[in-house]
């Protein structure tokens, strides 16, 4: 196998022996090929940035990377044949080219070293220097990963604790807490994101890295993703705008990265460790509520209204109530193929006005008053009563609820 440049992989090794970091790394590899050179982890997030005559591009949290097609191939980080992919970054001030070198073993994707240039920009030497300096960045980023999974791990099961009242006492919470940190105090908020279950871990690294000065805490329970915030020092009146305005950033990330149909719960504030268990109760049901009834991708707990109240109740009881309300229409739709529930639920959604709930049916207005006239009698109920619509609102919205669970 031919070796090109070996006296600078084996100096980049020995920079990184000495305890360098991989800010220092990239910097020495700007200056060696006079570009600017950056380094992301394997979600795209910008590490580090190093400009050879000062000054950096304002890139953002994340660097906007395009799939080459040498992504899929192999990364033999001694071959001529050097694997270097070219893009172009689209910036307020014209397109800047890039080329990039990821950072992978079989298996395993770490990040990416990204070097502002085109290929044709790039001398031999140059490209056979990136090549092989990104081995040393590449065991830094493995080193630094193993830590973190690691403290993760450590993490996950504290966080699982607190958030499921699983300790002997509070005493051994706050030592284990002491261990990763955080403050015993509160207060704190909690938000529950729900995605796409193939696409949780890379959700997970997305996240924004800081809030409100901390950096906030981010684990995987029940396959979903739950955040904790430190809310130390935000005046109560703030509380609830910064929460959202994180929630737009983590959205924001998400889509950047791809990654779509998302949601948010956000629960009570907790004031201290141990309240956390109830607003991730709370967070839990917003985010389901939220999908389900499609409230938006950002939804409050405490802005449910009287939903909040209903589905906090036992699910036995919540299939009791559907199941009374609704049962006789369901039972005369299946032994007489018809679909009086579909026509009840449109007609509730289209608040109770027959034009538009015939429109929206294909159907003839007088067909739905007929329709509608079958189904108050199968109910037993009037649909120009108030009280007994927001009966049949709820039952309705629990079977919602039921056919959501089933997706």
């Amino acid at each position: 196998m031919k070796i090109s440049c070996t006296s600078q992989f084996i100096h980049s090794i020995m920079v990184l022996a000495e305890g360098h970091s991989i800010s220092f790394i990239a910097g020495a590899i700007a200056k060696e090929v006079g570009k600017t050179v950056l380094v992301t982890d394997a979600a795209n997030r910008v590490l580090t940035i190093h400009s050879p005559v000062g000054g950096t591009h304002d890139v953002g949290a994340f660097f906007p990377l395009e799939p080459g097609k040498n992504d899929k191939i192999k990364v033999n980080y001694f071959s001529e044949e050097n694997g270097l992919s070219e893009g172009q970054w689209q910036t307020k001030n014209g397109p800047v080219s890039y080329v990039y070198l990821q950072l992978k073993v079989p298996g395993s994707h770490y990040g990416n070293l990204i070097v502002l240039s085109s290929l044709r920009g790039l001398t031999a030497t140059q490209k056979m220097t990136i090549q092989q300096v990104a081995i040393t960045i590449l065991l830094a980023l493995k080193a630094q990963l193993d830590q973190e999974t690691e403290r993760t791990s450590f993490m996950d099961e504290i966080v699982y604790d607190v958030l499921y009242n699983n300790y002997d006492s509070k005493l051994v919470l706050y030592e284990k807490a002491k261990h990763l940190h955080w403050s015993v105090d509160g207060p704190y908020g909690i938000a529950v994101v729900d995605v796409p279950l193939d696409k949780i871990l890379a959700a997970k690294k997305t996240g924004p890295s800081q809030f409100n000065s901390f950096k906030p805490v981010y684990t995987i329970i029940n396959e979903k993703i739950v955040v904790i915030l430190s809310l130390i020092n935000l005046p109560n009146s703030s509380i609830k705008g910064a929460i959202t305005e994180f929630g737009k950033e983590y959205l924001s990330n998400l889509n950047y990265n791809f990654i779509k149909d998302v949601r948010m719960g956000i629960g009570a504030v907790g004031n201290s460790l141990a309240d956390l268990y109830k607003g991730y109760q709370e967070a839990k049901i917003a985010v389901e509520l939220s999908r389900a009834f499609d409230m938006g991708s950002i939804c409050f707990f405490d802005e449910m209204g009287f939903l909040k109240f209903i589905f906090t109740a036992p699910a036995e009881e919540l299939q009791e109530f559907k199941n009374r309300i609704l049962w006789k229409v369901v039972a005369y739709d299946l032994e007489m193929g018809t679909d009086l529930l579909n026509t009840l639920r449109t007609y509730v959604d289209r608040r109770a006005q027959v034009a538009s709930s015939a429109k929206s049916l294909f159907i003839h207005e007088n067909t739905l008053r007929n329709r509608l006239k079958k189904i108050e009698e199968l109910l037993d109920m009037d649909l120009n009563q108030v009280d007994h619509l927001v009966n049949i609102y709820i039952a309705l919205q629990i079977s919602n609820m039921d056919d959501y669970g089933e997706n």
